[in-house]
């Protein structure tokens, strides 16, 4: 609601009040037999004439402010069905979690590298999908994220373990996301299948567990 709404309806009220204060009196004036003054009808109904008309210009303001917002959100539902366009035909598959690595949403390509339903990943954690052996490193890389007060993007090596499927090498690229005021309230995620690529790049992680920050 705009400033100047606000201050039309304030008068408004301010000017019944009056008008209210009026009309007790004439009231009053009535039940004892007093014939009310003409200098104080008049008052009266000019108060009642200029609160109408106060009304009428707020009533005004705010069916063109209820208009405006209507095409706001009109746009707004535009704008959002096109991002979910975008979510939904990204190649790699991508997500979005809460802090704890819980699953909020997950386009198509994340239900068919998870092999599950897209309606069956929300509120799933992530870690269910993480390969037996490597999920608690996850957990704790995980937990460094919500120590680490940085913007900055990490990518993670790790085995995606599928529903009814062999895990396999993939890379996860995680971002925070933050409120106005910096807090961390979500992360997004890219998990790309890698383990079709030449396994040179990978033969130093022979032997060893868990998650491997990449510098980017």
């Amino acid at each position: 609601m705009s400033l100047e709404l606000i201050m039309n309806v304030d008068m408004f009220a301010q000017q019944l009040q009056s008008v209210q204060g009026r009309l007790v009196n004439l009231y009053q004036d009535a039940n004892t037999g007093v014939q009310p003054e003409a200098d104080l009808l008049l008052a009266a109904l000019k108060e009642i004439d200029a609160a109408s008309k106060t009304l009428e210009i707020a009533t005004e303001k705010l069916f063109e402010q209820t208009e405006k917002l209507g095409n706001v959100q009109a746009r707004l539902r535009e704008e959002y069905k096109r991002y979910q366009d975008l979510f939904e035909f990204i190649p790699n598959a991508y997500l979005v979690s809460d802090t704890q690595g819980k699953i909020l949403s997950a386009n198509c390509a994340t239900a068919t590298l998870f092999n599950l339903q897209q309606r069956f990943l929300v509120n799933k954690p992530l870690v269910c999908f993480i390969a037996v052996e490597e999920r608690q490193a996850f957990r704790c890389q995980l937990n460094q994220m919500h120590e680490c007060e940085c913007d900055y993007v990490q990518e993670w090596l790790s085995r995606i373990q599928p529903r009814d499927c062999e895990p396999f090498e993939a890379a996860m690229t995680v971002a925070p996301i933050r409120d106005v005021k910096g807090k961390l309230t979500g992360l997004r995620w890219i998990v790309r299948d890698i383990h079709h690529v030449s396994q040179q790049p990978l033969l130093a992680l022979e032997g060893s567990k868990g998650l491997y920050p990449l510098s980017l």
